[in-house]
């Protein structure tokens, strides 16, 4: 759906901004509005070096926050990877408390926390598992050398499920701040309308129409990236999905008996 919203937007755009300057072409003199043209496109370098500049850098600011995202929720379906591994020695391979939190968990990120995500919001079902998890466990008694050493290595890995979890989830919200979008949109706008203004009419049309289509079709994909890289979990071709987390559960969910549902909703 939003792909499609963006080939739209693209079109309205370009479309837009082409009539402006043929609409401008009819309506200016006859050597134009500037009576140095050299002059004119110096300025039009500069406005576009600077925006140019300027989108670069938050092309790469979105970018990192994307890959933060997609390495926090693979970092965070290894982790409930290894601790299953881990209840299988300390509370051996038919034990249904450890397994069952885990299994409920990752089905909660997957069915409910990743949807919630898209409109910037985490899950309190994703939570209760957590907390219940940390219960559990504290139940334990570790009752030899190598369950001993299972329980350390809970901790290591509860940690990393704990910071990847954290790094996807705040990667929900949009980072790039709405300032930065200001300026943005009034660089875009100063560069359209000052192509705009170099309207010649001893030109003719389409030599008039196609730099500025190009370049307005450029601008307006560029900045439909960065609100694609700024909202990693929308409906976007090519938004993260939660891909690693089905994988774990796919592996883990081996027939353990769950207190929850499909959706990880506590039964």
């Amino acid at each position: 759906m939003l792909n499609w919203l963006a080939v739209v937007v693209l079109l309205v755009v370009v479309t837009t901004v082409v009539v402006i300057k043929l609409h401008a072409r009819r309506r200016a003199p006859d050597p134009g509005w500037f009576i140095d043209s050299t002059r004119a496109a110096g300025a039009l370098t500069v406005i576009g070096t600077m925006f140019a500049v300027l989108l670069a850098f938050t092309i790469f600011y979105a970018l990192q926050n994307y890959q933060k995202a997609r390495d926090g929720g693979s970092s965070e379906a290894i982790a409930v990877t290894e601790l299953h591994n881990v209840a299988d020695v300390l509370e051996g391979h038919d034990g249904s408390r450890l397994h069952g939190d885990l299994i409920c968990y990752s089905r909660a990120v997957v069915e409910d926390e990743w949807p919630a995500m898209r409109d910037g919001k985490s899950s309190p079902t994703v939570q209760h598992w957590v907390d219940t998890t940390v219960t559990d466990f504290a139940a334990i008694d570790p009752t030899n050398a190598k369950q001993e050493a299972a329980y350390a290595q809970w901790f290591d890995q509860q940690a990393q499920r704990r910071d990847g979890r954290r790094a996807r989830a705040a990667e929900a919200a949009p980072s790039v701040p709405i300032p930065l979008w200001i300026v943005l949109g009034i660089g875009a706008s100063a560069i359209l309308a000052y192509m705009c203004v170099q309207a010649d009419r001893r030109e003719s049309a389409v030599i008039q129409a196609v730099p500025i289509a190009f370049v307005s079709a450029l601008i307006t994909s560029a900045l439909l990236v960065v609100g694609f890289l700024d909202h990693p979990y929308d409906n976007w071709s090519g938004s993260l999905q939660p891909e690693q987390m089905r994988v774990t559960l796919s592996l883990i969910d081996d027939g353990h008996v769950v207190p929850c549902d499909m959706r990880g909703t506590p039964t």
